[in-house]
Order: C-alpha cells, then sequence, then structure tokens
C-alpha cells in the first residue's frame, strides 16, 4: 500500500513545483505589461501553468500537496509586492481544489484537472484591490513608476464589471492548459494506471 502522508522527498517536489507553477504563471502574465491585454492575464498565464500542473499531479497524490502549493505560491506573490488579499483567496482557492482531488482520491486526472481550475481562483487576491481600492491601487501603480497613460488604459480596460469574467478566465485557462498537460502525459498516466 502506497504512503499517503507526505514526506520529505514529497515537501521538496512541492516547493520545486510551486517555483515552477510561479514562473509560467508570472511569463504568461507578462502580457499584462501591454495595458490593453491585461483582461487576458488570467487565461494565459492559467494556459501557461496547466501543463506544469499536470506534471506536478505525476509526482504528487497525497492529501495537503495542493493547499500547500497554494500557499506557498501566495506568499512568493506577496514577496513580489503584491498584497495580502491573495493569502485570503489562495486558502479557499487551495482548500477547494484539496476536495475536488481528495473526491477523486488522488488518482483522477480529471478530478485533478477540474481541481486546477478552481483552486486557480487564488490569484483573485491579486486583482481586489483594482475593484475595491481603485482610487489607492491607481495612487500605488503612479508611484511605481508605471506612468498615467498605462494606469489610465490599465482601468479603462478593467471596468467594475468585468472581475468574475477576469477569473472565469483565468479557471478556462488553467482547464486548457490542464488538457494540453493531459495530452502531453497521456502515455506517464497510462503506465500509472489513473483514472481517467
Amino acid at each position: 500500500m502506497k504512503e499517503k502522508k507526505l514526506n520529505i522527498r514529497d515537501l521538496v517536489n512541492i516547493g520545486l513545483f510551486s517555483i515552477l507553477i510561479f514562473i509560467t504563471t508570472f511569463i504568461g502574465g507578462m502580457i499584462g505589461f501591454i495595458p490593453t491585454l491585461i483582461p487576458l492575464t488570467t487565461f494565459v498565464a492559467g494556459i501557461a501553468s496547466g501543463p506544469v500542473y499536470m506534471l506536478y499531479f505525476t509526482k504528487i497524490k497525497k492529501t495537503g500537496m495542493l493547499f500547500i502549493t497554494t500557499i506557498i505560491l501566495c506568499l512568493t506573490f506577496m514577496a513580489t509586492g503584491h498584497g495580502i488579499w491573495i493569502l485570503i483567496t489562495g486558502v479557499i482557492g487551495g482548500v477547494l481544489g484539496e476536495l475536488i482531488l481528495k473526491k477523486g482520491g488522488y488518482k483522477n486526472v480529471k478530478n485533478a484537472r477540474t481541481a486546477f481550475s478552481i483552486q486557480s481562483i487564488y490569484t483573485l487576491g491579486n486583482w481586489l484591490p483594482v475593484y475595491f481600492a481603485r482610487d489607492s491601487y491607481i495612487k500605488q501603480m503612479l508611484d511605481m513608476g508605471y506612468g498615467e497613460e498605462f494606469t489610465k488604459k490599465m482601468m479603462s480596460v478593467l471596468p467594475e464589471w468585468s472581475l468574475i469574467p477576469l477569473i472565469l478566465l483565468g479557471m478556462l485557462g488553467t482547464y486548457i492548459g490542464c488538457t494540453i498537460g493531459i495530452k502531453i502525459l497521456k502515455k506517464h498516466f497510462e503506465r500509472e494506471g489513473v483514472v481517467k
């Protein structure tokens, strides 16, 4: 019977994959440097990170894996200048993702894809200030040197109603990214005998 508790090797893998997921999410989100494309950042970041999530799933299938990863991601975002809100949404996303993985017994590929897609709501915390503290967020952007033109353009493409579509696009992007990952890793999943 396979060990169900996380061991030292698992924790090392969690750390390494958390870094990889952060890097791919960050790279995907870089399209936001073009202000008109900012509404697509969550979508593209999800596509970029999805295959890494599925590769991660080939290494660890144990309780706590996704929750710990989510918290590491949130702390990394906070360390790079994002606010504390992401930690709150991260706890929610991490718990929901774990529940879905658990439902699939940590060996169901489709459950894993759904879990990672739902977990992606953790990034919501990065966006909340845009919608609920708009004036102070604009000031922060200007203080960081983004410039008035960039900031105005960014706010114009992120109207108050766009928060939900932004979240849904992130989930859709992650779902597509995970689907790509499943296709790439198809032989591995078949060899391991995981449930599809």
